[in-house]
């Protein structure tokens, strides 16, 4: 068994209490709004959002059903953002099945996400307007939206620094797997050191995880993946492993690069140059070196924390976000 079939075994009642909130909380009563919805609410996924805010609750002391809450409420805002970027970047499969948007068009695509935020605003209501919940979600949500308008708007930006580029990755990615992490620890604990450090923690992994995707989409093998290989490339998109190989590759090639970047360019000609140079420089090997970097630190992060079986899943889940391989 692996040590995150270990995790999801050690959380399974809780897990599976958070799939049925998510299932109560996103019905409808009319039929094909329901069938649209739950197409992309029960298309699989690691829930690894939901697993933070459960782990960081039970690390702290909670045991309570408002982990179940608070963590449909984040898979519902992460599904939210996945079908609003499947749209946005014309994707056709999306965890191993067809997209909203390829199976019944764009129009009730964005309106399912759109629909899907309607209900986590539905479930925050009755919190009081005090709650950290409230502030922290808040947060956000406006920070993946800045994030994604930043990242459009760098599309085809050749010059785009790494610092830029984990800017904006901090705001797309980061910030959800974040605030699932600093969530979970305010139902458990007021000790500011707890927080600070589980906060930390998802800082790091988000970090990590984005790094490892870079590198997966650079995967030969789609169907393990569950989506599209090669999207980002497809799409004229500056990556952590492309940026790290624009800076150690030669005048030539980094001309190359810029040129296989460009949308009109051959899509095999593009892949066949830049599988080339990633395994001249080795830059799979880094970037994922890199990662590991950041998931050590995010177990760092965790030595004030007591030491239990959620606190142990942490830090077997910071190291299975870089070795997993989809």
């Amino acid at each position: 068994m692996s040590n995150f079939d270990q995790i999801v075994q050690l959380i399974a009642d809780d897990l599976a209490a958070v799939e049925a909130r998510l299932t109560e909380e996103t019905a409808s009563e009319y039929s094909f709004v329901d069938m649209a919805v739950q197409h992309v609410v029960e298309g699989g996924g690691k829930r690894l959002r939901p697993i933070l805010v459960v782990l960081s609750a039970k690390v702290c002391g909670y045991a309570g059903s408002d982990a179940h809450t608070l963590a449909a409420v984040v898979e519902l805002i992460h599904v939210a953002s996945l079908v609003h970027d499947d749209v946005l970047d014309e994707a056709a499969i999306r965890r191993g099945r067809e997209t909203l948007h390829a199976k019944w068009g764009n129009k009730v695509a964005v309106l399912v996400g759109d629909y899907l935020h309607a209900r986590v605003l539905s479930m925050l209501v009755s919190r009081r307007a005090d709650d950290p919940a409230m502030a922290i979600l808040a947060d956000t949500t406006q920070a993946m939206c800045e994030g994604e308008v930043i990242h459009a708007y760098k599309s085809g930006d050749f010059d785009i620094s790494e610092a830029e580029y984990l800017k904006i990755i901090s705001f797309k990615t980061g910030k959800l797997i974040t605030a699932s992490c600093t969530l979970g620890a305010h139902l458990g604990t007021t000790d500011p050191k707890q927080i600070e450090a589980l906060t930390v923690y998802g800082q790091q992994i988000g970090t990590a995880f984005q790094i490892v995707d870079d590198v997966l989409d650079f995967a030969e093998n789609p169907d393990k993946l569950g989506k599209n290989t090669f999207g980002d490339l497809r799409e004229g998109k500056l990556t952590f492993p492309i940026i790290y190989a624009r800076s150690v590759c030669n005048e030539d090639e980094k001309q190359m690069l810029e040129k296989v970047l460009n949308p009109n360019t051959d899509e095999t000609e593009a892949i066949a140059f830049v599988e080339s140079l990633f395994q001249r420089y080795g830059v799979e090997n880094y970037c994922l070196k890199v990662a590991q970097g950041y998931a050590d630190r995010a177990k760092a992060a965790l030595a004030i924390l007591p030491q239990t079986d959620a606190r142990l899943a942490l830090q077997q889940l910071a190291d299975y976000v870089v070795s997993r391989e989809s």
